[in-house]
């Protein structure tokens, strides 16, 4: 599973006044109609249970530039580290924290938790969503941050000639 590459989202919520968040890569889109996304979320972890009180979640495709937001999500700034001092947030309609300059932002109530051991996979319905277009997301693969690499196809040889890298 470490070799899988899957990009990078903060998962967010706010429970009783207080924001709570951590870095996941299980996130996937479940359906378009009803929108709805899919995140697994350890049930050991602090943030857990804030999401199933509050019955509500962001979710924030971090952009390339955002890997310090992704690292004191992960807690790899320790504990006692402030992780909403990193980035600018801003409140979504359930009250999720959501990140302005995300790849892309979604705010989801959760509509179903499917128990699988040591995490629950929670499906949220999508009632809000920002997009940063042309916002390249931030991935995780191989233990590592990596950022896309920018590919350009053309039929045209004399096209390809005239971009500068």
């Amino acid at each position: 599973m470490g070799q899988h590459v899957a990009s990078v989202c903060v998962i967010t919520t706010r429970w009783q006044g207080e924001r709570f968040g951590l870095t996941a890569t299980a996130v996937s889109s479940v359906c378009a109609s009803p929108p709805r996304l899919l995140v697994c979320v350890n049930k050991s972890g602090f943030t857990y249970d804030k999401i199933m009180s509050a019955g509500h979640f962001g979710v924030n495709v971090l952009s390339d530039n955002q890997e310090k937001v992704g690292k004191s999500f992960a807690g790899m700034f320790g504990k006692d580290f402030d992780r909403f001092s990193v980035g600018e947030w801003r409140v979504g309609l359930r009250g999720s924290p959501l990140l302005q300059d995300a790849a892309a932002a979604f705010e989801c109530v959760v509509v179903e938790a499917l128990d699988q051991f040591s995490h629950t996979v929670l499906i949220g319905e999508v009632v809000e969503v920002a997009a940063g277009i042309g916002r390249d997301a931030l991935v995780y693969g191989a233990r590592r941050f990596r950022n896309l690499r920018k590919i350009m196809t053309s039929s045209n040889a004399d096209e390809m000639e005239s971009l500068h890298f």
